[in-house]
């Protein structure tokens, strides 16, 4: 049988080691997750690029991604995912109420929803978005480059979502429980 085993920085291979000596020395521990996608370190240094890039370069604050992260993880049945964006959803000032609601695709806030209303469409349709879905994204005041973000969050987060799922990741955060749709 394959066995998926988390890294260690001496388990990993050249490109993972240094990186997840980098969260040790950050956090004082390697995440779960960090250890899991350091199984490819390729994988693991390209996550961390895809990430980094969005988060300079986009559109999508820290509010709305970590929204869509929980909507996404939900989505896709990942309770370390949903555990772990919700420990970050609560520091970036999210309440439990709103990341419970995020989990279901709903939000308060009319924009967050729109927001997660293309997500939701993006995931049930494979990228596959209708002509209406695009107008009520443009109709939200989404630009076709903030439509782009969002599926590239999505994607990212879904590729996160399909790693943890795979190595039955053990959720190293508070457990926070899936939300039943």
């Amino acid at each position: 049988m394959l066995e998926l085993n988390l890294r260690t920085i001496d388990t990993a291979d050249e490109i993972a080691a240094p990186i997840l000596k980098g969260f040790k020395e950050q956090y004082g521990m390697v995440p779960n997750f960090f250890a899991a996608l350091g199984i490819d370190g390729g994988a693991l240094s390209g996550y961390l690029d895809f990430v980094n890039s969005i988060e300079a370069h986009g559109q999508l604050n820290e509010r709305q991604r970590e929204l869509i992260s929980l909507a996404v993880a939900n989505y896709n049945g990942c309770h370390y995912c949903v555990s772990g964006h919700t420990f970050s959803a609560k520091r970036a000032g999210l309440s439990l109420e709103e990341c419970a609601q995020a989990q279901l695709g709903q939000a308060t806030d009319p924009y967050e929803q729109a927001l997660l209303n293309l997500v939701e469409q993006l995931l049930e349709k494979q990228g596959h978005l209708e002509e209406q879905d695009k107008r009520d994204a443009c109709d939200a005041g989404m630009t076709e480059q903030l439509v782009i973000q969002v599926a590239a969050w999505t994607a990212l987060n879904t590729f996160s979502n399909w790693v943890n799922n795979i190595v039955q990741t053990k959720i190293d955060f508070p457990k926070v429980p899936l939300a039943q749709r």
